[in-house]
């Protein structure tokens, strides 16, 4: 009885505890294990809360510590393994969770819970061939519950996924699961939809499609109850896998009858009647057969009228058909035989479908692909036709306004169609204009119909302005006005006052701020979009790309650090979801997941945000040569240890899609675009990880003997099992190459408004940061020679021609950036929008090679010292000193001067130091004269102004930080 008094003593403790944590009170949660723990010292359960309560509140080491205590005693009990799985799972170390778990196992193999478990740690590894086996224990534990078999069957086909021998997955892996799922086929032992469901992916792995057919039309297809329509959509698509071209067109068909509006259904249709006609074979069925596949173009127009004819007799018709009649069309277009006599003219067809859907605002993108059907002739015909109908003719002075949102809607989708079929490519400046303030007045007029609309809906007449500023971005491409941004921008910060929601002003807006140099705002524009998740790397471009290169580096630091989370959370909640997938059956989604996973570990924005994060942090924070080592610890990376992903793992999931583009086709595709870009991205992150590398080798060279643990007397590093000078040499070679390499980078690739945006790595071949860069890390080796084999190896002409390029190439720079942000040519001013980006890039090169420097000075001034000492001891000889420390003495106070006039530059482009007020310097006409409009403009100008403060000041306080690093280098 007393024992069990004890046992109910120590729950009613714990629970306490756990009520603590519960509430997330965690100070008391630490008190309530202590005081358990001094009456039971050995009590796993409460040392294991103690550390999940000091993790919560920050103190990691502390429960590091315990849980490394607990974790070597095997604890076995329930609550205990539980809680170190929490903590575990915390500091995402899934490795220490499926070890915990194997020596759980070990103690108690008969135990269902831990195996499980344990299952699930090779989960969120990945482990699958670990998987397997432990499925297989739980399945001759259990052999009565089918889930456990399942497991193991699931974990073979993950191995097949991830086989690198493709080859081997179809000849081992899916065959053995499939064996394995039929064995339970034949004894009748399927329970759930979820079994099937895993045999019909294994068939479609193995390409079976005839046994996935049967297995779907056979009885066990009957268990396929979850999805509507399932089976027939999968059924329809095997058919087209087995090029049954007959059979698939009357699957989809009745697809199509129950589903008319069903895109994917018609795509596929007409992808089958296209093969029948091709192969000019009629099916075996009676002509006039409703089930009968359609191998004729008649046939397949009179069953699209025939769906039309029922949909309008329904209140919101339908595009499906429609559609569907046009992309018939564009199939057969370029065939030699006209059909446009059985199908329609391309010119009929679109303008019946404007007719009926041009109010909707998804009308453009569907005709979009179709207008291009359109011959010189049509287009102006097809134009005028649709004018005319709408009687809104613009430039007249008796034009009129859209009474009605639908007839602005319709409006405007003739606007784009216009701009898409080229009509303004060749339009003079002048005209331009006149078709802007025509635009805008219509814009102005369409506000009103959208005045009682919430702040949070987008205002209907927003493409009125979008197509006025898009007409004046053509005239700045045309002309080079620098001018005509501000205009934009002013009218853009108009149109988002006026419609706050609207995510295309918003994208525009902060392309055009980072044009002209200004992020300060693209801050906040950026977060009211509320990117959450996955948006997070599929649009964090539009402002990752620019927070560090135009000088706001707190912002940089802060965004590195959201993005890195993101990720970090991301990866870790993903694979939580993989653990639910096993245990309710929904095999199809662990594939999704796992490579969702991949697709987010391998995304260039996260490999770009790491580098970038590390190179910001060994600028930003160091302002002498002992905070920059401490930064190097902290990092604690092996710089002969290439991190990034390599080439074909890096995936691009940038969206260049959102911003609405009606420019008419060109040559290249924004596909083809974002394929350059990438490529672009690429070469810069490699450039940037040999960078990085190459200063955290060259700082752990420094690193004397006496003055760091992590660095031998041979200078091989704790971190690296090469000595740290090969790693050096190595990085050197490997970043010249690599410069090479990107040589056809060095011009500028120019792209449009809608597209990528370029990356530093032209201006930084063209300016020769490298070759500063290269210089210095050159240097360091040098003195590291004269360390190893003392002065007699010193070579005076070497030393003199580091130094002196080195000191010419950054004067030069820096005189080249020494110039007035405002320039005034021909009585116009014009605002230099590349200044301060160089400025950034300079000054961020300047960084770098002071931290090279520092290197150096760190091998000296033990050597200089050395020297004094010798010489105390032979005054008599005089021996004179050696010119390497006054050589870098003056190499020091050159770049010491350069930073200070790269200092002075960074301040003029200050606005405020300047005493400049931007919206007096009359750098834009206006387009309008009114209130709210100059308002706009005053808005703009003083945000701009904001934004290049914060630029300057920042830049001239890591420079200034500089200064100081620079100044503590004397020999």
């Amino acid at each position: 009885m007393a024992s069990r008094g004890n046992v109910d003593v120590n729950e009613r403790r714990l629970r306490t505890i756990y009520e603590c944590l519960d509430l997330g009170n965690n100070k008391k949660a630490v008190q309530e294990a202590d005081k358990l723990l001094k009456k039971q010292r050995d009590n796993q359960c409460a040392k294991v809360l103690k550390a999940l309560a000091l993790l919560h509140l920050g103190r990691d080491d502390e429960s590091s510590c315990i849980l490394q205590e607990v974790h070597s005693l095997q604890p076995t009990d329930e609550a205990t393994l539980q809680g170190m799985l929490i903590c575990y799972r915390e500091t995402h170390q899934f490795d220490l969770i499926a070890n915990m778990y194997e020596n759980a196992y070990k103690a108690r193999p008969d135990s269902e819970e831990i195996l499980s478990a344990l299952f699930m740690s090779y989960v969120r590894l990945g482990y699958y061939k670990k998987q397997h086996q432990t499925a297989m224990l739980l399945h001759k534990l259990k052999p009565t519950k089918n889930p456990y078999y399942f497991w193991a069957v699931m974990s073979i086909v993950m191995q097949a996924h991830t086989a690198e021998d493709r080859q081997q997955a179809k000849s081992l892996y899916l065959p053995l699961a499939e064996r394995m799922t039929l064995k339970y086929i034949k004894e009748d032992k399927i329970e759930a939809e979820a079994e099937i469901h895993l045999y019909l992916i294994i068939l479609k792995e193995l390409e079976k499609w005839q046994e996935a057919i049967d297995l779907l039309q056979g009885p066990l297809g009957e268990k396929f109850t979850s999805e509507i329509d399932f089976r027939k959509k999968e059924i329809a698509s095997l058919y087209c896998k087995l090029k049954e071209w007959s059979k698939a067109n009357v699957a989809y068909q009745a697809l199509l009858q129950e589903n008319p509006d069903d895109w994917s259904f018609w795509s596929q249709y007409l992808t089958c009647v296209t093969e029948l006609v091709k192969c000019k074979k009629d099916s075996n069925e009676e002509e006039h057969s409703e089930s009968s596949a359609h191998c004729t173009i008649e046939k397949a127009v009179a069953f699209i009228e025939k769906l039309a004819d029922e949909n309008r007799e329904i209140e919101r018709p339908l595009r499906g058909p429609y559609l569907a009649r046009l992309h018939l069309l564009k199939m057969f277009y370029n065939d030699n035989n006209d059909y446009s006599d059985i199908i329609g003219k391309p010119a009929d067809l679109l303008k019946q479908y404007f007719s009926m859907f041009g109010d909707k605002a998804r009308c453009f993108g569907d005709m979009r692909d179709y207008i291009t059907m359109l011959g010189d002739k049509d287009k102006s015909q097809f134009l005028t036709s649709i004018n005319e109908d709408l009687r809104l003719n613009m430039g007249d002075n008796s034009q009129e306004y859209p009474q009605t949102v639908k007839a602005m809607q319709q409006h405007m989708t003739c606007l784009r169609l216009e701009r898409s079929l080229g009509n303004y490519e060749h339009m003079p400046t002048e005209d331009r204009m006149s078709q802007v303030k025509d635009l805008l007045k219509f814009y102005k007029h369409g506000l009103t119909l959208g005045k009682d609309l919430l702040a949070t809906d987008i205002q209907y007449a927003d493409t009125y302005l979008l197509l006025a500023m898009h007409l004046l971005l053509d005239i700045y491409n045309q002309t080079g006005d620098t001018g005509v941004l501000w205009q934009i921008i002013a009218q853009l910060e108009k149109g988002l006052k006026n419609s706050p929601s609207n995510f295309q002003i918003k994208l525009l807006l902060i392309r055009l701020y980072c044009t002209v140099g200004a992020f300060g705002p693209c801050t906040d524009i950026y977060d009211s979009m509320e990117a959450k998740h996955i948006i997070n790397d599929t649009l964090g471009y539009v402002v990752a790309n620019h927070v560090n290169r135009l000088g706001h580096f707190l912002s940089a630091h802060m965004m590195y650090n959201t993005m890195l989370r993101f990720f970090s959370v991301n990866h870790k909640e993903i694979t939580e979801y993989l653990i639910p997938s096993y245990k309710y059956g929904t095999f199809i989604k662990i594939h999704e997941f796992v490579q969702f996973r991949e697709r987010l570990q391998n995304s260039l924005q996260y490999a770009s945000a790491i580098e970038e994060s590390l190179l910001l942090d060994l600028v930003l924070e160091t302002c002498n040569h002992n905070s920059t080592e401490m930064m190097l610890t902290n990092m604690a990376i092996d710089p002969d240890v290439d991190r990034t992903k390599g080439e074909k793992d890096l995936q691009d999931n940038r969206d260049f899609t959102l911003l609405s583009n009606w420019d008419p086709p060109d040559g290249q595709t924004l596909k083809e675009l974002q394929e350059r870009s990438f490529m672009e991205e690429k070469a810069w992150l490699k450039l940037h990880s040999y960078l990085l590398r190459t200063l955290i080798a060259a700082i752990y060279l420094g690193r004397q003997p006496d003055s760091s643990a992590t660095t031998t007397q041979n200078g091989t590093s704790a971190v690296s099992k090469r000595p740290m000078v090969h790693v050096l040499r190595d990085l050197k070679q490997l970043f010249q190459q690599h410069v090479v390499d990107c040589k056809h980078y060095k011009l500028p690739i120019k792209y449009t408004i809608h597209g990528p945006y370029p990356t530093r790595i032209s201006s930084y071949l063209l300016q020769n940061h490298h070759q500063v860069f290269l210089l210095m890390v050159e240097h360091v080796l040098y003195i590291h020679l004269l360390y190893e084999n003392g002065f007699d190896k010193a070579d005076e002409e070497e030393e003199k021609r580091i130094q002196t390029t080195v000191v010419s190439l950054v004067d030069g720079l820096v005189s080249k950036h020494k110039c007035s942000l405002i320039s005034e040519e021909n009585g116009k001013k014009t605002w230099n929008l590349t200044l301060l980006e160089n400025l950034v890039l300079l000054a961020e090169t300047i960084s770098h090679i002071t931290i090279l420097a520092a290197v150096c000075h760190r091998i000296l001034k033990p050597m200089k010292t050395s020297w004094v000492k010798k010489n105390k001891k032979k005054k008599e000889l005089n021996i004179p000193q050696p010119k390497t420390f006054e050589n870098f003495n003056n190499l020091t106070a050159s770049l010491e001067k350069s930073t200070h006039e790269l200092h002075k530059a960074v301040t003029d482009i200050n606005p405020v130091f300047k005493l400049l007020n931007l919206h007096h310097l009359n750098l834009t006409e206006s387009i309008s004269s009114e209130e709210e409009d100059v308002a706009m403009e005053m808005m703009m100008w003083k945000r701009v102004e904001e934004s290049y403060q914060q630029s300057a000041h920042q830049v001239t306080d890591l420079l200034h930080h500089k200064l100081e690093y620079l100044s503590s280098l004397h020999l």
